[in-house]
């Protein structure tokens, strides 16, 4: 009994650790893979701008109104985004209650609520980006500098979740900044 024991024993403690290292690779496996794409934001508020050192945001969609996807729809809506990857031409809201066959085969990519990312249902409208320590003075000129034009990276991966991978920044185009100042 005592030799079983001693062989046994160690492979039963190992054996979490064995099923925890497998969850974790195919976890990371999943995440890596999607299509990754550009898109603009808007709407960061500079009074929470470095809260737990996240920017959060307001996804700018192609060709979206802002009241176009309804907030907390997560059941409900995805947005079919029609491009080619890393840039968005337009970007079409789709009920998933009554499918339109028609809009669903020109989509490149469908983006769907993460009901479990820290924005909840309204993963569709905002999100949040880690920003490390020592860019965070840089970000903040750089978002309230409205010459400026903030672009998210994100993964869209084969479930429909928005994952965002990295923020840049560029120049604005003229014509906005004069109707941004207009208003």
């Amino acid at each position: 009994m005592n030799r079983y024991r001693r062989f046994f024993l160690p492979l039963a403690l190992l054996l979490p650790l064995v099923g925890l290292g497998l969850i974790w690779l195919l976890a990371e496996r999943e995440s890596d893979q999607g299509t990754e794409w550009e898109v603009p934001i808007a709407g960061y508020d500079p009074r929470d701008l470095l809260r737990g050192h996240y920017v959060q945001f307001r996804f700018d969609w192609p060709a979206v109104q802002e009241d176009d996807v309804p907030a907390w729809s997560v059941s409900q809506t995805s947005l079919c985004i029609i491009g080619t990857a890393p840039n968005i031409e337009s970007v079409e809201v789709q009920n998933l209650a009554a499918p339109d066959s028609s809009s669903a085969s020109v989509c490149d990519a469908t983006a769907n609520a993460n009901p479990w990312s820290e924005e909840g249902d309204d993963g569709l409208i905002r999100d949040r980006i880690y920003v490390p320590q020592g860019a965070a003075r840089d970000y903040e000129t750089k978002l309230a500098n409205a010459k400026l034009q903030g672009i998210v990276r994100i993964r869209i991966n084969n479930s429909g979740f928005i994952t965002p991978l990295s923020l840049r920044f560029q120049p604005r185009p003229q014509e906005m900044v004069a109707q941004d100042e207009a208003e």
